[in-house]
């Protein structure tokens, strides 16, 4: 079986080249069984493009995004008109659109338990989620003889809400995506005295896990810091989350996933789904057609504002000239 995931790394990320996490190493496994075919179909990727019209071309095709993200948008365009298992992995927190168009995908799969309330209505909603634990885990560094006090893991961006750092007692580190930040928000930061690093490797964040007493995760609802959580707690961390954040609270005393888990719940799952367990063709290309319609009537409703942006973009060039 071949199976093509569609997934978006800007090449500008810091992260690009070393976004290894539990679905990574959950994918290893999954390799080892079928073929595994890796699509970044990120606008900024040279041939993205091309890689986007070979979405099709497969056994099954897992949809790494959120429902409104750039992976999902590719997938929307190559799949349209064909009825090639897909499934979605949902990145993200944003509730799903109505079940009509929630069946262009014969399987969903969700990360977190607060998130089971929202796909009650798809015939075939998976829990799937885990860290690899092969290297997130407790190396039994007592807490005493740990560097920091806390630490913050994530792009330092507003829906993350890094800057909650500031005014916190101890030694204090952020570890975020330099490629794409804010840099206001990473001067308030070093001017506090908080340590900031760039993207580091899987093996690299897992020794600052295990150097850190506390992890800090004050997210936004739709901030992600699912990932964070249960590193954090696998390296043996004090967690501490937003009080306004019930996705992540979800997480705080749930079973720590491997990503062996991970891997089972997707194998299982796919291989029920090519095996036969799938949207009935006509439903599937309803909904595809119900889902072109939504992108249209919001392109339609947004036209005015961004053809206004255009013009002024396009000014905005002419005086530079």
């Amino acid at each position: 079986m071949l199976i093509n995931v569609a997934h978006a790394v800007p090449p500008t990320s810091s992260a690009y080249g070393k976004a290894d996490d539990g679905f990574t190493a959950a994918m290893e496994i999954v390799a080892q069984r079928h073929d595994v075919r890796w699509l970044n179909v990120h606008p900024y990727a040279e041939g993205w493009k091309e890689r986007e019209a070979q979405i099709p071309d497969a056994d099954f095709v897992l949809v790494r995004s959120d429902w409104l993200w750039l992976p999902a948008q590719s997938g929307d365009r190559a799949l349209r008109g064909h009825a090639t298992p897909v499934g979605l992995l949902i990145a993200g927190s944003t509730p799903p659109p109505p079940r009509k168009r929630m069946l262009r995908f014969d399987v969903l799969f969700y990360e977190t338990p607060w998130y089971a309330q929202f796909v009650t209505e798809h015939p075939y909603a998976v829990q799937a989620f885990g860290v690899d634990t092969r290297v997130m885990h407790d190396r039994g560094r007592p807490m005493v003889e740990r560097t920091f006090d806390w630490v913050f893991v994530g792009r330092l961006a507003p829906f993350k809400r890094p800057e909650r750092l500031i005014g916190r007692a101890g030694r204090r580190l952020a570890i975020g995506d330099l490629g794409v930040h804010r840099p206001e928000i990473e001067q308030a930061l070093r001017d506090d005295g908080v340590e900031v690093l760039d993207q580091r490797t899987h093996e690299e964040l897992a020794a600052i896990y295990n150097d850190a007493r506390g992890v800090f995760v004050p997210c936004e609802l739709q901030g992600g810091g699912e990932r964070a959580v249960l590193e954090g707690r696998a390296c043996g961390c004090e967690i501490e989350i937003a009080d306004d954040n019930p996705k992540l609270a979800s997480l705080l005393d749930c079973p720590i996933w491997s990503h062996e888990e991970y891997a089972a719940r997707l194998l299982e799952a796919i291989e029920a789904v090519v095996d036969g367990r799938r949207i009935p063709d006509a439903d599937k290309l309803a909904a595809q057609r119900a889902q072109r319609r939504a992108v249209m009537a919001d392109k339609a409703r947004r036209a005015p504002n961004t053809i206004r942006i255009r013009m002024r973009d396009k000014a905005t060039a002419m005086l530079k000239r």
